[in-house]
C-alpha cells in the first residue's frame, strides 16, 4: 500500500475510510514566543518550522516588518487513515501566526499573535485547503489571511489601528444549492455588501446591510470557534430567488 498526504485536491471519492475506524486527534501544545528576536528564526519554536513569511510596512515606519505563519512538525500528528485500497497520512498539525515589528536598532520586536484563525482539522478529506504559502498576504499596509474551503473562501483584513491589529476588513464567498453568495464588510464604514446569484446565471442580486456594532477585534483576539463576522451584520441575509421568481 501507498502513502501519501491527504491534501484537499484529493477526490472525496476516495474518503471510503475504513468502517469503525476512530481517528484521535493527538492534544497539542502551544509554545510559548518570545517578546523579541534577532531574526525569523528566532521565534520558531523548537519542533515547528516556518510555512509561510512575508515582509513589509505595516505600522507605517518606513521599516520591514515580519509576519510568519507557523506549522509545528510532529510526526505524532500525522495519522494513518485506512481507505477501501491505501492507506493515506493525514496532518493535523496547528498552525499559527506571528506579528513582529522591526526595531530602529534591528531585529523584531513581537507585537500580535493568533491559533484560532486556523482551526486543527478533525476529519479527513473535508476538502479544505491547508494553511500555505499563500494563506498571509501583504496589501497597501495590511495583514490579510485567506483561508480556503471546499466550497469557498474567506479572507479577514487587519490594520495597525489604537495599538493592535485591527479587524478592518471581511469577506467571504460560497456556494450551496448552485447559489453563489458573497459578503463583503468594511468595519470602518460599518456598512457590509451582500451579493447572491445561481451560478449558471449572469444576474446577481445584491443589498446593503449596517452593522449592529463597530467593535473591531484584534488579531489576537479572533478565535473561529466562537467569532463569526456575520453575526455583527443588521438584518436579513441574502439568499438567490427561488428559479420560478426569477
Amino acid at each position: 500500500m501507498k502513502i501519501r498526504v491527504a491534501f484537499a485536491v484529493m477526490s472525496l471519492c476516495a474518503a471510503g475510510v475504513a468502517a469503525g475506524q476512530e481517528l484521535a486527534i493527538p492534544p497539542a501544545r502551544y509554545p510559548d514566543l518570545p517578546p523579541a528576536a534577532r531574526d525569523a528564526a528566532g521565534f520558531v519554536p523548537s519542533g515547528w518550522v516556518i510555512a509561510a513569511r512575508r515582509q513589509g510596512d505595516l505600522n507605517g515606519d518606513g521599516a520591514a516588518d515580519l509576519v510568519l505563519l507557523l506549522r509545528m512538525a510532529d510526526p505524532a500528528n500525522v495519522l494513518a487513515v485506512e481507505t477501501d485500497d491505501e492507506t493515506v497520512a493525514f496532518d493535523t498539525n496547528p498552525h499559527m501566526l506571528v506579528v513582529a515589528f522591526a526595531e530602529p536598532d534591528g531585529g523584531f520586536r513581537r507585537i500580535a499573535g493568533n491559533r484560532g484563525l486556523f482551526l486543527r482539522p478533525e476529519r479527513p478529506f473535508t476538502g479544505d485547503v491547508p494553511p500555505n504559502e499563500d494563506t498571509i498576504r501583504l496589501e497597501h499596509g495590511s495583514l490579510v489571511v485567506f483561508l480556503e474551503y471546499l466550497r469557498g473562501w474567506a479572507s479577514y483584513r487587519f490594520r495597525w489601528q489604537d495599538g493592535a491589529m485591527r479587524l478592518i476588513g471581511y469577506d467571504d464567498a460560497g456556494a450551496s444549492g448552485g447559489c453563489m453568495t458573497r459578503t463583503s464588510i468594511n468595519y470602518l464604514t460599518g456598512r457590509a455588501r451582500l451579493t447572491a446569484g445561481y451560478v449558471d446565471q449572469d444576474r446577481t442580486r445584491t443589498g446593503w446591510r449596517r452593522l449592529r456594532h463597530l467593535r473591531r477585534p484584534s488579531l489576537d483576539e479572533i478565535d473561529l470557534t466562537e467569532f463569526s463576522p456575520e453575526e455583527a451584520i443588521a438584518g436579513e441575509p441574502l439568499w438567490c430567488r427561488a428559479r420560478d421568481e426569477e
